[in-house]
């Protein structure tokens, strides 16, 4: 087994993929077509993704620091509609949504899940840099911009679930539990 750092976490920056470094910091996935997020994202060959309150700038990746930009991604989106762990998805060629495996592996180089969040966070030192940039609730509801932040695994739990890893502005911890697939959370992708 591989031992992985936050370091070894995906940088999207204008399309290309670079080294993540504290000069070049990791970033979420940010890659397709910003859809309303009141619209389901379809299997139709074409990368759909939403913008928090649908407002396009806070899915904008620039020069300029956003403390809040993240494109956010229904799991079966994310996996181009495979249940494969591991699977490539929207992540670019030679890269992969994380496993729970992987995300484990991340948390336990900063002790274990109960302490990974403060280092993880945009305000840590990992270099891993997650943004508080929210969620959508089944098509329906925007909820936890600049106070919480979740991530997919490539892991389904049942039909209609998928492990998810939530963070946020007060506590230390990174929470772990089943979300249902049609929510939209923030995406990394991993190097094979």
């Amino acid at each position: 087994m591989v031992t992985l750092s936050a370091n070894e976490i995906i940088c999207v920056l204008n399309s290309s993929i670079t080294s993540c470094t504290s000069n070049n910091p990791a970033s979420n996935l940010n890659h397709g077509t910003m859809i309303s997020g009141n619209s389901p994202q379809r299997d139709n060959c074409i990368p759909e993704k939403y913008c928090f309150n649908d407002i396009p700038e806070l899915c904008a990746l620039s020069s300029v620091p956003c403390a809040l930009c993240s494109a956010l991604y229904k799991w079966d989106e994310v996996m181009t509609y495979t249940d494969s762990e591991e699977t490539q998805g929207l992540c670019p060629p030679a890269w992969h949504v994380p496993s729970e495996s992987d995300w484990n592996q991340l948390f336990a180089y900063y002790q274990n899940n109960a302490f990974a969040g403060a280092p993880l966070k945009s305000t840590g030192y990992s270099g891993f840099n997650a943004l508080l940039s929210g969620v959508n609730h089944l098509n329906s509801q925007w909820d936890f911009n600049d106070f919480a932040t979740f991530f997919w695994s490539s892991t389904p739990y049942g039909p209609y679930k998928a492990w998810a890893h939530g963070m946020n502005e007060y506590n230390y911890s990174v929470s772990f539990y089943p979300a249902f697939r049609a929510n939209a959370f923030s995406v990394r992708c991993l190097r094979d």
